[in-house]
């Protein structure tokens, strides 16, 4: 799989303002970070056609694509740290 076509710095989109968290969590912010791996956290990202949904497996963007990108079998435009 080549990841030479994919860009280094995917486009920007405005943010989502988080209304939820309180001041206290943020500073007791060990409870919500983790450090992760490939292995412990796999990620797949549909690059095709700027779509950039996230995905847990390859299978499941190959599933979308088929669903969402017109039958598209194409392989390649996939963003992951797993492989």
């Amino acid at each position: 799989m080549s990841s030479s076509l994919l860009p280094s710095v995917l486009p920007s989109r405005p943010s989502v303002v988080d209304v939820t968290t309180t001041p206290e969590q943020i500073a007791a912010a060990e409870t919500f970070a983790k450090v992760t791996s490939p292995k412990e956290t796999p990620l797949f990202i549909c690059a095709l056609d700027n779509c950039f949904r996230l995905f847990p497996s390859h299978d499941r963007v190959m599933t979308h694509r088929k669903r969402d990108h017109d039958g598209s079998e194409e392989s390649r435009m996939v963003i992951t740290w797993n492989e």
